[in-house]
């Protein structure tokens, strides 16, 4: 016994000197003694943690918790050695550990909290947050220290809060925890707890204490956080009411809410679902769409915002809304099949919702593709549903699918019996085939057994509106709206009866009402907007079309973009109205009407080619449409494709079309026969000239006789009668619908023949009618140049000499041309025709001329005013301002074939040496009597010159000049066909080019017009060229020649035998020369005086010297 108490002794001061290898020993000495010696076994434990033989420092310590288990201090060593080596024990020995120690301490209220929170530790990790969490309730209860408490509540909710799906009935624990956490401070982790605490409350549904809790929170933490909890209670405790829990805040408490929530951040979802119900119960829908839109957008796996937004559209009749927000819910729930529905509706319950009420909504906006969608959604539920039976049927007559819809509804009528709403819609059907009569005895046994049915009404008021009977139509469709306030139908029709009863404001104003009530129905905002336009109420129309074709969503709008494209159109916004044609096509892509219009609006912005395309495809998808035919031949005849444009002209016109269409038709093919004709004439096609302008005649007699107050239709008969003036002699025979002469005749078919004057005449009394229905300096010019024209052909004619009349008719032109001036003295077209006519010589009115013609340069200056005045100054012989005004023109057009003429003119009467030059030029730009005649002459010229002719290189310019001489004269010879010179030269030329029968016909047709005129001068150069010779007394053979080839080409002309006689006398041939002075004796009787003057003079001196 004394050994065991000296070791222990022993083992109590080595452990005092930290000697734990002697506590050891000393240790073994007295458990040898006493194995189960308390301070030993502890004694012993310690020295072999010290000494790191911690297993058997474990096991001495567990015995000696076996010993006394009430002392803490074997426990407290155990411990520490756990907390050394935390794998020398499981967790089930350090659990065991740290639970006695719990229970063992008292009054160490570190020592306790240290105890429990490492115990919670372990029975987080074994055997979870459910035991941890008890564990530090139990601390919470235990310490008196505030942190220590708070500590122990924090850890709490950290434990719990961080279990995914906490069961509901350790929820209570978390609630408890952070409610003893929650405080006023906005340090350390209050947002956080507040965050959960509220996330908690919505979980178990105590809802009225969320929005406490939150109101709270908002007062101490001014983030958004507690705003949108406040917001998303508002929602959902108001889109889906129970009596248990009623939203705690007023009207004005949320509203206050949502307005600092949406000032913090605009795109909040539920503070933009909470703005759209406080619009919403505000009766302020648009506003309400728009917010309700933007939060269920934002919202996630949450439909309840979608599910509002749709109620409000199916409400207020949005129903293009109603189709995207079907869509958007349905794009949801097939992305996310666990996204929460609304109302704890199963899913595949709601998703069948979601496609019904689409369907309806495609039923509703009566669109074609819409009707189509809406059957092939409802044909799967028709039988069994009535309802959705209905809308297939209903979908059906829109589709005008009769048949179809009396088979689905016989089928209903199987498996529903005569149901009212079948019965209703049969007569709908009825009335939509036409049946009248049957749909009517239905209607009426409805709504004397059901009056209340406004639907009822409201089809007894159309069937009353489609026979006529306004009165009692619009008794059933007031009925109707008063029955149900919100139908819009009944408004629409009632609209309709208003305005056949020309009533318009009040039409106005039920459209306005029904567009109110269904703004989707493009039948109510079509004829809104067409009853706009017709009263004059522009701005309302347009801010309409703005409305509906801005709207989202809105796939039906089609007749709103075709309306604001004609809008656009006829303000001349041409590229506006192009794209809203273009928007309804894109809705109608089939749709000929609106190609049409979109080729209108192309032709106004002068794209032809898009145009042409444009109402060639409308032609093809509507064969029997007679405008887009008209129309390509308009485009055409504006691009100049004029022989396309008639062929079109009369394809239209051979379908008999109704007689505005014909009448402008026949318009059009007139002004592409005249525009033909003019081309035509500048390419001497004169026998295509007058074909042409007596079609366009006749043409425009039968578009008279339908619109004889359209003065476009005189005013282009009399050009086309003016047109003609230029013809030939042998042309001028025109057959032309004797109508024009005789108003008595009726038959539009009766032609008469009349000449050049009389056609001329004619063309004057269509510009008279013209000017009778309206004043038009246009017209009044043309007048004025058609009566100078018919002046000209009786100067030329020559009829009975008379000059008086032919003054007159250039007086009456004069006053025509003042009286246009008047109306528009700008314009320099008429001060040139002015200058033109004053500046004839039976007028010689010259200084008016000139006034007139420098007027017309500075009024309009161009090629044709300035060449006008250059030609007027060279028939004045003032050679060198008539190079000034020709060289003005040049400037401006040098293309104008006319000036540089006038420049060649000039030269030749200065005689400038490259007079031949300029003529040959003017050849290469174009055809111009003057310039044919003139080149033409000057190449004559050089090639009898005998001189020049033994040049080598003349001879070559006479060999390139040949060729385009006698086309210039064969041209020359079509318009001049009287002018001897012109066909002698013309036969001439054509003879040097080896065509001897062209030749020979031009001598002949020379020949027979010198018959018909004694006193014609054969060859006026010839002529002057012999006298020259003569005066100058030289002998020249090719003179001789010359005058020989003269009385062969004309041996009826006593001019030629004079020049022969004079050619004779000047070469010498003196050998017979008492036959030739009687024979020059003999033909001045014959010739002209002046001629037979000097032929007298000649013979005298010929018999003398004979």
């Amino acid at each position: 016994m004394a050994d065991f108490k000296n070791a222990l002794r022993e083992a109590k001061k080595a452990m005092k000197e930290n000697d734990f290898e002697s506590v050891s020993k000393y240790c073994k000495i007295a458990l040898k003694h006493d194995r189960k010696n308390y301070n030993a076994l502890l004694l012993f434990g310690r020295a072999c943690q010290e000494l790191g033989k911690l297993e058997d420092s474990k096991k001495a310590l567990m015995m000696a918790t076996q010993v006394d288990p009430e002392s803490p201090v074997a426990w407290q060593g155990l411990a520490v050695l756990c907390e050394k080596q935390p794998s020398i024990t499981t967790r089930e020995e350090s659990i065991t550990i740290y639970t006695r120690i719990i229970d063992i301490i008292k009054n160490d209220e570190e020592k306790i909290d240290n105890a429990f929170r490492k115990l919670a530790t372990l029975q987080l990790e074994k055997e979870g947050y459910v035991s941890a969490a008890a564990t530090l309730r139990m601390l919470a209860h235990r310490v008196t220290d505030k942190n220590k408490i708070r500590d122990a509540w924090q850890s709490i909710a950290q434990i719990l809060s961080g279990v995914k799906d906490l069961p509901e009935e350790h929820a209570p624990k978390l609630q408890e925890a952070l409610q003893h956490l929650l405080n006023e401070s906005v340090l350390g982790d209050n947002e956080s707890n507040y965050q959960i605490y509220l996330r908690l409350l919505y979980r178990t549904k105590q809802l009225t204490n969320l929005v406490v809790a939150a109101q709270k929170m908002a007062t101490i933490f001014p983030t958004y956080y507690p705003l949108e909890w406040i917001c998303r209670m508002y929602v959902e405790m108001t889109a889906t009411p129970n009596n248990e829990d009623e939203f705690p805040l007023s009207k004005e408490d949320i509203s206050e809410y949502v307005t600092k929530l949406l000032r913090l951040n605009k795109a909040s979802p539920w503070g933009n679902l909470a703005q759209g119900i406080i619009y919403l119960l505000d009766d302020h829908h648009v506003e309400a769409k728009a917010h309700l839109r933007v939060g269920a957008e934002r919202v996630g796996n949450n439909l309840l915002g979608w599910s509002i937004l749709l109620k409000l559209q199916e409400a207020s009749n949005d129903w293009a809304g109603v189709e995207v927000t079907c869509k958007r819910s349905l794009k949801i729930m097939e992305d996310d099949p666990n996204v929460t529905v609304p109302d704890n509706e199963e899913f595949e319950e709601y998703w069948t919702k979601l496609l019904l009420t689409q369907a309806k909504a495609y039923v509703h906006m009566g669109h074609k593709n819409h009707l189509h969608q809406a059957v092939t959604l409802l044909e799967e539920y028709a039988c069994t549903s009535l309802d959705c039976g209905v809308l297939l049927i209903k979908s059906r007559i829109k589709l005008q699918e009769f048949d179809l819809a009396e088979d689905d509804l016989e089928k209903l009528e199987e498996a529903f019996g005569e149901e009212f709403k079948l019965k209703l819609v049969s007569a709908c059907l009825y009335r939509a085939q036409g049946k009248r009569q049957e749909a009517f005895q239905i209607l009426d046994e409805l709504v004397q057994e059901h009056p209340e049915c406004a639907e009822a009404h409201l089809e007894l008021g159309r069937v009353y509106f489609e026979k006529g009977d306004l009165k009692n139509a619009q008794i059933s469709c007031m009925r109707a709206g008063k029955l149900d306030s919100k139908l819009g139908q009944a408004f629409l029709y009632l609209g309709h009866i208003f305005r056949r009863q020309d009533v318009m404001e009040k039409a106005v104003k039920c459209y306005e009402k029904s567009l109110s009530l269904n703004p989707c129905d493009d039948e109510t905002g079509a004829a809104l907007s067409d009853i706009y336009r017709i009263l004059g109420k522009y701005e309302a129309n347009i801010h309409l079309l703005h409305r509906v074709t801005s709207e989202g969503g809105r796939s039906s709008c089609g007749w709103a973009w075709l309306r604001l494209g004609l809008h656009h159109l006829a303000l001349h916004g041409y590229d506006q109205a192009i794209q809203a044609f273009q928007c309804t096509l894109k809705i109608n892509p089939d749709d000929s009407a609106t190609y049409e219009c979109l080729g209108d609006a192309y032709l106004a912005r002068g794209a032809h080619t898009a145009a042409l395309k444009v109402f060639t495809y409308a032609s093809q998808l509507n064969p029997g449409a007679l405008y887009p035919l008209y129309q390509i031949a308009h485009i055409k005849q504006i691009t100049g494709e004029n022989l396309e444009a008639i062929r079109d002209y009369e394809a239209v016109l051979k379908r008999e079309p109704i007689k505005p269409v014909e009448v402008v038709s026949l318009i059009g093919l007139a002004e592409a026969l005249i525009a033909i004709a003019r081309k035509y004439y500048e390419q001497f096609f004169h026998a295509n000239v007058k074909d042409a302008c007596l079609r366009a005649i006749t043409a425009l007699m039968k578009a008279a006789s339908i619109k004889p107050e359209s003065s476009c239709i005189w005013k282009l008969m009399g050009d086309a009668c003016t047109l003609l003036h230029p013809v030939p002699a042998s042309l001028a025979k025109f057959t032309v619908p004797a109508k024009l002469i005789q108003k008595e005749i009726k038959d539009l078919d009766e032609m008469t023949v009349v000449d050049k004057l009389q056609i001329l005449q004619m063309g004057a009394r269509c510009y008279g009618v013209a000017l009778q229905i309206g004043d038009d300096a246009a017209l009044w010019h043309d007048l004025g140049v058609n009566t100078y024209l018919q002046g000209k052909v009786m100067e030329a004619n020559n009829k009975g000499g008379d000059e008086a009349a032919i003054k007159d008719l250039m007086d009456r032109s004069v006053m025509a041309l003042r009286k246009s001036l008047s109306l528009d003295p700008l314009n320099g077209m008429n001060w040139n025709s002015l200058g033109i006519i004053a500046a004839h010589k039976i007028l010689g009115e010259y200084a008016l001329a000139q006034h007139a013609l420098i007027k017309a340069c500075e009024c309009q200056p161009s090629a044709v005013t300035w060449t006008h005045l250059g030609a007027f100054y060279l028939t004045h012989n003032e050679s060198h301002l008539a190079h000034e005004a020709f060289s003005q023109a040049q400037a401006l057009d040098p293309s104008f074939i006319t000036c540089w003429v006038g420049q060649a003119l000039v030269a030749e009467s200065v005689g400038h040496s490259e007079a031949f030059d300029l003529f040959r030029h003017t050849t290469l730009l174009g055809i111009h009597l003057e310039s044919c005649i003139g080149y033409t002459h000057h190449v004559m010229e050089l090639a009898c010159d005998a001189k020049k002719q033994s040049n080598v290189r003349t001879q070559h310019v006479i060999q390139q000049a040949i060729p385009p001489a006698t086309d210039s004269m064969v041209f020359y010879s079509r318009e001049k066909e009287e002018d001897v010179v012109g066909l002698n030269m013309a036969g001439l030329t054509l003879e040097m080019m080896g065509l001897y029968q062209s030749a020979v016909k031009a001598y002949e047709n020379s020949l027979y017009t010198v018959q018909n005129d004694k006193d014609a001068v054969t060859s006026v150069m010839a002529t002057l060229g012999f006298e020259a010779s003569i005066r100058r007394k030289i002998k020249s053979k090719t003179s001789l020649k010359q005058a020989q080839r003269a009385v062969l080409m004309c041996p009826g002309s006593p001019e030629a035998w004079a020049m022969l006689v004079a050619a004779q006398l000047a070469a010498g041939h003196t050998q017979t020369q008492v036959h030739l002075g009687p024979l020059a004796r003999i033909l001045s009787q014959e010739g002209s005086p002046q001629i037979s003057s000097w032929l007298q003079t000649m013979s005298t001196r010929l018999i003398q010297v004979a």
